[in-house]
């Protein structure tokens, strides 16, 4: 008996999922919020919000950023992040777009006696050890009278003075070695400070010269950070009009403003300094 194709069951259509963009456009909505009110609330602009509610990664920055996005777009609605972001996460993955988020690592303590030893040992090593070479020298040569001394005096007394004489030279070369050597712990031991003067709402990232995130978060207007590390810095901009960079007592130009005005830019270049 052939069965009755009305009674066979219905396949049900599995459901898409739903994109992180459209979650958060449809919040947008739901809440009544305009895109100015978001864009003005996250310090982003209209063209960067449009990429986010579309999923357009092309046109956004790093995955970094858009995750420091995200997070900032739920608070602004009052959504929880934690499921979206792992949304987010698999979008990208899906798309094969991928990067490593570097580790926050604190710069470690100075230590100047071991740089010190390190740069000034050896040299009084090799300073003591001619002393003692010229001394046995000297004890030798007092002992055997060479044929081209006519005088018939010891050469002892003669190099004694020689060595004498030598000590004060010494000394000072080994006392401008060893300031030379301070110098150079003082500079590596002290990390360098750049200042950022935040005017309008901005998402801000900073690096250090090892590639060590030091800082990441959504600044709001009147905020003056001081951040202190290995030069050259590398700065990331959400949005590069809204803030002044200071290195070196003297502002440092943002040039290369993208279309959506994210910047990229390096402060502590030898240039920033002789400009």
């Amino acid at each position: 008996m052939s069965k009755n194709p009305s009674e066979e069951p219905l396949q049900q259509p599995v459901p898409e999922k739903t994109s992180p963009g459209e979650i958060l456009r449809r919040t947008r909505r739901e809440r009544g919020l305009s895109i100015e009110d978001v864009t003005g609330g996250m310090g982003i602009t209209k063209a960067t919000l449009n990429a986010l509610e579309n999923d357009d990664f092309d046109r956004l920055p790093s995955p970094l950023f858009v995750k420091g996005y995200v997070k900032t777009y739920c608070a602004l609605l009052g959504l929880p992040d934690q499921d979206l972001l792992v949304n987010l996460e698999q979008s990208m993955s899906d798309l094969g777009i991928h990067q490593r988020e570097p580790a926050i690592k604190f710069p470690p303590a100075p230590n100047r006696i071991g740089r010190f030893l390190k740069n000034v040992l050896p040299l009084a090593v090799v300073t003591i050890l001619i002393v003692i070479a010229l001394l046995l020298v000297i004890q030798v040569a007092d002992r055997v009278k060479l044929p081209f001394f006519d005088s018939g005096k010891p050469l002892l007394g003669s190099a004694r003075s020689t060595v004498l004489s030598m000590k004060p030279a010494m000394a000072s070369i080994m006392d401008q070695e060893v300031k030379e050597s301070d110098d150079t712990v003082d500079k590596q031991d002290n990390p360098q400070t750049m200042t950022l003067n935040v005017t309008q709402q901005s998402w801000v990232e900073v690096f250090d010269a090892s590639g060590d995130l030091l800082l990441a978060d959504l600044q709001p207007p009147g905020t003056r950070l001081e951040v202190t590390g290995d030069a050259p810095f590398k700065v990331n901009l959400g949005y590069a009009q809204g803030v002044e960079i200071h290195y070196g007592g003297k502002v440092v130009p943002v040039s290369n403003i993208a279309a959506d005005n994210t910047a990229f830019v390096s402060v502590g270049l030898d240039s920033d300094l002789e400009n």
